[in-house]
């Protein structure tokens, strides 16, 4: 454990809740660590276990057992469970008191830990305080792919932390009766945080330990598990934009529009250049690439981040100049990606294309998590360690 989770914090009621899914080794020791730590960071404690699915080992009987230890056990059963790790929605609706924690229910977060979420809520009064992992105790593939999901999700929908896949957080259980879940899979982690945070709720971030699984094998494979969530975020784009507030809402998607214009723009002048100034090749290349950029800036400023634009003359120059570095860089990566993969494989048109269109990828994300960071700030309320 790399935190030291002693604290005199205390909530006044605190409901507890693990899914538990072939994780049959792993329940006594989740259960007992709920009441332990429970009883030493609020006045008044909730536990609750739920049957996550058809477990192929003796969760269920496992839970039972330990209903006889703990009669005032809150068991959930969903043996019948279709939605996957959306089951997590039945915890927040068991759950009675104040404050609400939940974790897996494969003990890969140490319960002691908790004492730490509490103690970051006392002191800065925030609505959810949510862990992320300063290390991760699974295979390269899975902390690979985690990754990528968690900067795709977080580039999508704008979310207020940094690690949307760290289920261990405390969460204020007067905000989460303000929303509504309606994912059926692994996506209702994303979807819960954002609804948090349109709702108003206030976010803090504390670092957490993560281990390997001292029991069983995940009921995910890494693929299975990333594809899942992708699938799931893209439907949520849908429900997400009619609840939220127009001005954020799909902004990554007026981004990609204003991109397109630009080298639809681009083409137009290039070919203008060409054919009715007799421009040399070179020279209208340059030239129509300094229109798009500009034009691209005035749409991004009017457009994308219309609720952050700059319009006092010396902030929108100085925005400028960070814009042109950032696309101009972005053009130095996506040459470079060509460049290696055109050496690596060959100079035939195909692979040329192939990873013209890679380097497209790379930059778009590239152009758009620089410039929200750089050139249209966001303007909320400050956090204690606010996300990367």
């Amino acid at each position: 454990m790399q935190n030291d989770p002693i604290t005199s914090a205390k909530l006044d009621s605190l409901s507890i809740f693990f899914p538990f899914y072939n994780d049959e080794g792993t329940v006594e020791k989740q259960i007992e660590a709920a009441y332990e730590v429970g009883a030493e960071v609020a006045d008044l404690v909730e536990v609750i276990a739920i049957h996550g699915g058809n477990s192929k080992d003796g969760t269920f009987a496992k839970i039972r057992e330990m209903k006889e230890r703990h009669p005032d056990l809150v068991v959930v059963d969903k043996t019948d469970n279709t939605e996957g790790y959306a089951v997590i929605k039945y915890g927040f609706a068991a759950a009675t008191k104040d404050w609400i924690f939940y974790t897996d229910g494969d003990a890969q977060y140490d319960m002691r830990e908790l004492a730490l979420l509490v103690q970051r809520h006392v002191d800065t009064g925030a609505d959810v305080v949510n862990g992320y992992k300063t290390n991760r105790g699974d295979g390269f593939i899975r902390h690979f792919l985690g990754d990528m999901y968690a900067r795709f999700s977080r580039y999508v929908f704008e979310l207020p932390i940094r690690d949307t896949d760290c289920d261990f957080r405390l969460i204020r259980r007067e905000c989460m009766d303000k929303i509504t879940l309606l994912s059926e899979n692994a996506s209702i982690l994303g979807e819960m945080i954002k609804k948090l945070e349109i709702v108003g709720a206030t976010f803090v971030e504390v670092p957490v330990s993560h281990y390997s699984r001292e029991y069983g094998i995940s009921n995910y494979t890494p693929w299975g598990l990333f594809k899942e969530k992708l699938l799931g975020d893209l439907k949520l784009y849908f429900v997400i934009r009619k609840t939220y507030d127009p001005a954020n809402s799909l902004r990554i998607v007026r981004f990609g529009m204003v991109g397109l214009s630009s080298i639809v723009l681009q083409a137009v002048l290039f070919n203008v250049f060409i054919a009715v100034f007799h421009m040399n090749p070179a020279w209208a290349t340059i030239l129509a690439d300094q229109f798009a950029i500009v034009t691209s800036y005035l749409l991004n400023n009017f457009y994308t981040f219309h609720d952050r634009k700059h319009t006092a003359i010396g902030v929108s120059l100085l925005a400028f100049a960070k814009f042109y570095v950032i696309v101009m860089v972005a053009t130095l990566i996506q040459a470079a990606i060509v460049w290696t993969g055109t050496n690596a494989f060959g100079e035939g048109i195909l692979v040329a294309n192939f990873f013209f269109v890679v380097g497209l990828g790379v930059t778009f994300f590239w152009n758009y998590s620089t410039q929200k960071k750089f050139v249209w700030l966001r303007r909320r309320v400050p956090m204690d360690e606010p996300a990367a």
